[in-house]
Formats: structure tokens, sequence, C-alpha cells
């Protein structure tokens, strides 16, 4: 597996080290990219993501470790177009949406359940992200590792989105093991949650 070593490097060194690496290997293959830099390390995700390419991140420490699968293709758009400063990333707001059910309004379920991952995946498009999520009953469903909004939460997560998955549901539902995203939370955490946030929406 070809490796990108991009510690110590700011943007858009990081960009045009990956996107010269995914030049040189073939499609499908893999390719490792490393970097101790927060912002850079969302801009290349964004690159990557956009064209097409299947994406894993794994932290130690201050280091970031792409795991990248080359299942797009390579576009013409510079990899400066990616260099963006904070201000133009996903600020999150004073406000918490819990997730209490695996379904978005009453009448038609299988409507609700398009709706409610419809509403999941729109969310980092929003000018102000939540602060925190909170997932509790059935709405524990969507973060666990089969969850179709899986990666989406995994990318608000990665922007600083606070994800609380609760511990008693995950117990009642057998599914502790399959948690995917965010962390077991108890309903001390989830109170704290809920109280102290300006405002709390409910899908």
């Amino acid at each position: 597996m070809k490796t990108v070593d991009a510690r110590g490097e700011l943007c858009p060194k990081p960009l045009i080290m990956a996107k010269n690496a995914l030049g040189e290997i073939e499609k499908n293959d893999s390719l490792k990219i490393l970097i101790d830099n927060e912002m850079s390390m969302k801009n290349v995700r964004r690159y990557l993501e956009d064209n097409g390419m299947s994406v894993d991140i794994r932290q130690s420490g201050k280091v970031y470790e792409f795991l990248v699968n080359k299942t797009g293709e390579i576009t013409d758009t510079p990899a400066e177009d990616y260099c963006r400063v904070d201000t133009d990333l996903p600020v999150t707001g004073n406000y918490v949406i819990a997730i209490q059910k695996d379904k978005m309004g009453a009448g038609s379920d299988e409507l609700g359940d398009i709706l409610m991952k419809a509403f999941i995946n729109t969310l980092p498009e929003a000018d102000k992200q939540p602060g925190k999520l909170v997932f509790v009953n059935s709405g524990i469903t969507f973060a666990l590792k089969d969850s179709p909004v899986l990666k989406t939460l995994k990318r608000m997560e990665q922007d600083g989105v606070g994800i609380y998955v609760c511990g008693t549901c995950l117990d009642y539902f057998n599914k502790k093991d399959e948690l995917g995203v965010g962390v077991v939370s108890n309903m001390y955490e989830i109170v704290e949650a809920l109280t102290s946030a300006a405002k709390v929406v409910y899908p």
C-alpha cells in the first residue's frame, strides 16, 4: 500500500500530495495518508469524498490516518480550491437535536423512514450545526454500524458535533456491540445535554 506522509505540512501541500499519489495508483487500489493538522485533515477528507473516494479515518494522538480506496475519479479541480479556513467550516451552535425514534412524523412508516434519513443527511449543510446529537429509544439505530446515515454522522463528529447514544437503550435492544459512531451515554449526561442547551429540536 502506498503511503503519503504529510505530517508537518500545511494546506495545500497535503492535498497536492494526496492528489498526486492517487494519480499514481490504479482504480480500487488503496492509499494511506498521514496528517497531523486538523484543518488539513478536514480539507483532504472533503476533497476525497467529493471525488468519490472511499475514506476511513482513524486518529492516534495528533495524527490522522486516512485509509483510502480509489473508487472515484480525480477531477481537474485544483487542490488549492479545497483549502478552507476555520470560518468556512461548519459551525456548531448551542442547540441539541434529540432523535427519539427511527421515523419522522406520523402516518406512513415508510415515508417517516425516508424523511428521517433525509433530515440527518441534510444536517451538515446547515449554516450552523447542532452542538450535540442525542439518540434514544429506537433512534439509536442511526448510530449503529449498519446505519444508512453512518457516514454523515461520522463526518459531523469529526467536525466537532458531540454524539451521545443512550446506553440503556443499547442494552435494551442488545445493540451495544454494534455501535458505529458516538459515545455510550447515561441519563445524567443526556439530561445535562438537553437542559444546558439554548434550544432542543425533536424531529
